[in-house]
């Protein structure tokens, strides 16, 4: 089979690489291994700039977060997908200021505020009048921010793969032969594949693809642990955001289905979940809101977060201008998802991005990272 482009990677930036390049009339196959620890299977699914994006960071990425969440409807539309199929929708967003923290959130609205963010703050009394559910020992206010949204990242991945399906090849990539100005790639045991060009976004595996490219993708896997549980609709008005060690959250997917977590892990490179993570997500969640000390355990599970040194995504041609990476997403991935596939083909396309992507060059000095301690 030969296509124009061969994407190596079946998560969501993948996908959404692929359907935006199919719409422009591109051919393209996606190269896809097991789903167990990706990023896309086990995230949250928040969209929230506000929340994730930090002051050290380089102005450029808020607006890039920024530009993420506001093409999500726009992404829905274009492709058919109604927002209740993919579990869309705008939401209120609580950053708690947690009485176990040291240092405060609320010096954060200075910042915010510099960047346009809806949000103010809220003392103990304002809170517990909007999240009447939530204990006000366990914080001493918190920032309410408008204009941010949730998805289900699970319903997105299954719905952009029975788009693609007959794009997509099974069992990983197995192998990279140059044939002539083009890629001779093997899927699996013996699915083969000849494209003209290569779009690297496998998430934390993306070094492992790179390097049969003779590349080197500088991401490393964070490991976050989730749990699903069952119990009172409504107990929650908003998402509930708490920056404690690798943050938590609290997230209504559907009415009385509650998605928790979530742990930063640097050191953890296996799938299980493991007892002290658990526990300490389970005891932040019933110190915040008691009620939850109730709810029914459904499901646990985890999964790898790419992150480059610098917390930034990798998003432009390697040395080869025959193939781009698309990776190194960290925290941001699913709020990146839909934004980065079009930036990607637009790339291939060589179309204006209308997004200074200088900051996330492949091949660009990496700042030292700092945070390696295992972290809930």
């Amino acid at each position: 089979m030969h296509v124009d482009t061969a994407i190596v990677g079946d998560g969501l930036i993948g996908l959404s690489t692929a359907i935006h390049l199919r719409r422009r009339g591109v051919s393209v196959a996606v190269i896809g291994g097991s789903s167990e620890g990706q990023a896309s299977h086990a995230a949250v699914g928040m969209l929230t700039p506000a929340c994730e994006y930090d002051p050290w960071m380089p102005a450029e990425f808020y607006d890039l977060l920024r530009e993420g969440l506001d093409y999500y409807p726009r992404f829905l539309d274009d492709f058919g997908l109604s927002p209740e199929s993919v579990g869309y929708r705008s939401s209120d967003f609580t950053l708690l200021d947690l009485a176990e923290r040291e240092e405060s959130v609320q010096e954060r609205i200075g910042w915010m505020d510099k960047l346009g963010i809806d949000c103010r703050w809220l003392d103990r009394a304002e809170v517990c009048g909007l999240e009447p559910g939530l204990t006000p020992v366990a914080f001493n206010g918190a920032i309410r921010i408008k204009g941010e949204a949730v998805v289900n990242p699970r319903a997105l991945l299954a719905l952009l793969k029975e788009r693609l399906d007959g794009a997509l090849l099974r069992g990983g990539l197995t192998g990279v032969v140059e044939d002539g100005s083009r890629f001779r790639l093997t899927a699996g045991a013996s699915q083969e594949v000849v494209a003209d060009r290569v779009v690297i976004a496998a998430g934390s595996w993306s070094g492992d693809v790179g390097r049969r490219f003779g590349l080197d993708i500088p991401v490393c896997p964070v490991k976050g642990q989730i749990i699903r549980l069952t119990g009172t609709p409504g107990a929650v008005d908003s998402v509930i955001f708490m920056p404690s060690g690798g943050c938590g959250s609290i997230v209504e997917r559907s009415p009385g289905e509650y998605i928790v977590g979530t742990s930063e892990e640097y050191l953890q490179p296996t799938t299980d979940n493991t007892a002290g993570v658990i526990g300490a997500i389970l005891n932040r969640l019933c110190t915040v809101l008691p009620a939850a000390s109730e709810w029914r355990i459904e499901e646990t599970w985890s999964g790898f977060r790419p992150m480059t040194s610098d917390e930034l995504p990798i998003i432009g041609f390697a040395q080869d201008d025959r193939i781009v990476v698309a990776t190194g997403h960290h925290r941001n991935g699913i709020l990146l998802t839909t934004v980065t596939g079009r930036l990607v083909a637009d790339l291939l396309d060589g179309e204006e991005t209308g997004v200074n992507l200088s900051r996330y060059g492949y091949g660009r000095r990496l700042r030292p990272h700092t945070r390696f301690a295992t972290k809930y």
